[in-house]
């Protein structure tokens, strides 16, 4: 009796372990996954407030963030100035939005151009390894063993601040974890059944490599980007308060910063440093949070464990 097959119309068997989830059901379950996550939810909420807020806060409030008015400076909060003035009677509330602004395009796009390097590097020494994959490897051994910051500071003093310049020296050294992610998941994955099974039917490498292996690299491609933005924000205000980074007129926090630290230390003007080091502190944090509930929604087995 054991042996007998099965009745007719029962439900065929799920796919086996080496079958890729369908990306429909594996993006669901992820979403959900992350939804359970409360701190990554709020934080993801807190990030796209903030986002509308910088693209079209400055539009609707009533001041231009150049804006100058010497009968106005100094000002603290107020419900005129809700962030308070400078010293040159420039609402502080509009500046930090439109800093917000320069400051998160350059983590965007930093991380999109090291995505790019980390997904093409990681790609490639994984689906071939051997002597390519040594070779890839040590190269992001080299990247590792250099002080980031330090050459990214003397990148922008030879190059001259600018947005440009600023971007490559942030995404020369953000793209060495994604390559190595991106590498594992490709060794992994190169030797399931259903690469072979395209293999087979004779798939060249490159459809093999973009069209079958990447997606199942997805999940911590996208984690390590979460996470990448963190990163990017803090080294671009790390320029801007060292005078590196945008200069004035532009705004970034980073520079806010820098422009506060006299009126904060010698003049009490607590307000100058608190809200763009607020914003600093909480989109950070928003971040990291967002990144470890996708590193949860993405790889559910690390939590249980």
């Amino acid at each position: 009796m054991s042996d007998a097959a099965p009745p007719t119309g029962r439900p065929a068997a799920p796919p086996t372990a080496a079958e890729p989830e369908p990306a429909a059901r594996a993006g669901g379950g992820a979403w959900r996954r992350f939804l359970r996550h409360r701190p990554a939810a709020v934080s993801l909420a807190v990030l796209g407030a903030v986002i509308l807020a910088v693209v079209i806060g400055p539009a609707v409030i009533g001041y231009g963030p150049e804006e100058v008015s010497m009968a106005g400076k100094d000002q603290p909060p107020s419900p005129a100035h809700p962030m308070g003035t400078d010293d040159l009677g420039r609402d502080l509330l509009v500046r930090i939005l439109v800093g917000g602004r320069l400051t998160l395009s350059v983590a965007f796009a930093a991380v999109g151009c090291s995505l790019v390097v980390g997904v093409l590097v990681g790609a490639v020494a994984g689906y071939f390894g051997g002597p390519v994959d040594n070779v890839l490897m040590r190269v992001v051994d080299v990247f590792y063993s250099l002080p980031a910051l330090f050459v990214v500071i003397l990148l922008v003093t030879l190059v001259g601040p600018g947005f440009g310049p600023i971007i490559a020296a942030v995404a020369m050294f953000s793209w060495m974890n994604t390559a190595r992610l991106v590498r594992a998941s490709y060794l992994s994955l190169k030797e399931k059944e259903f690469v072979e099974a395209a293999r087979g039917i004779g798939a060249g490498h490159l459809r093999i490599a973009v069209r079958h292996i990447l997606p199942g690299a997805l999940g911590p491609i996208i984690v390590t980007a979460t996470l990448g933005v963190a990163t990017a924000i803090l080294t671009e205000s790390a320029l801007s308060f060292l005078g590196l980074g945008f200069q004035p007129p532009e705004a970034t926090w980073g520079g806010l910063l820098y422009e506060a630290q006299r009126p904060v230390i010698a003049l009490g003007h607590w307000w100058r440093g608190f809200f763009p080091g607020a914003m600093l502190f909480i989109v950070v944090l928003a971040v990291n949070y967002v990144g470890d509930g996708l590193s949860d929604a993405f790889e559910p087995r690390r939590r249980k464990k």
